[in-house]
């Protein structure tokens, strides 16, 4: 029941205070209605409205991992917790082993799971290099991968700002990439390879759409 009401708290809260407009998103409800199987929501980052943007936006539940920095303020710390965020100390986040393995937990027990493979907020809004525990995670649980752009948070709420301003945010979600797909007998480093190169250009194309 608070999942529902932090989802409409958030919905209503990107919908009046930033505008929001969700893409694809119908094709992406066509898509999960033919599998049983989670998703691994990748996408870039921009700011802390990131997370929760998306969570309100996708049609299921997610899990993500987030500071815990953000579970210090009451509630705030309620709302993205019934959203599914896990809290991770700065130290733990630092120790990329231990978060890709909670990850690929998420996913083996059914979970949907929010991945920003940049691997950090990005300073300028920009587009990161991804790092590549994003295709480690996404070979060993071979779950579909959504790229995700988000657009207009960084002007919102950038690592600069404390406090977020009424700017215009757009989510689109993109076709998804099944590592299924790919052939069995692939090495594992041609596999990640391939997977983290075609999550870059997916996520490329979505930006570049966007900005057209």
């Amino acid at each position: 029941m608070f999942y529902w009401l932090a989802r409409l708290f958030f919905r209503l809260y990107f919908l009046i205070y930033h505008r929001v407009r969700i893409r694809g998103l119908g094709e992406l409800k066509k898509f999960l209605a033919t599998r049983d199987d989670p998703v691994l929501l990748a996408a870039n980052h921009e700011s802390y409205l990131d997370p929760p943007a998306i969570g309100m936006a996708f049609p299921g539940r997610l899990r993500f991992v987030a500071w815990d920095g953000l579970f210090k303020i009451p509630v705030l710390s309620a709302l993205i917790t019934a959203l599914g965020a896990v809290p991770v100390s700065q130290e733990n986040k630092n120790s990329a082993a231990g978060v890709l393995r909670q990850v690929i937990g998420f996913v083996e027990d059914g979970f949907s799971v929010l991945i920003f493979p940049e691997g950090m907020r990005s300073p300028d809004g920009s587009l990161l290099p991804l790092e590549g525990g994003f295709a480690l995670v996404a070979s060993k649980t071979n779950a579909p991968i959504v790229p995700v752009w988000i657009e207009g948070t960084w002007n919102a709420m950038s690592v600069h700002r404390s406090f977020p301003r009424p700017c215009a945010v757009t989510i689109t979600f993109g076709a998804p990439i099944l590592p299924d797909e790919l052939p069995e007998n692939l090495p594992e480093k041609e596999r990640r390879k391939i997977l983290l190169d075609s999550l870059q250009s997916a996520l490329e194309n979505l930006r570049d759409k966007k900005q057209a």
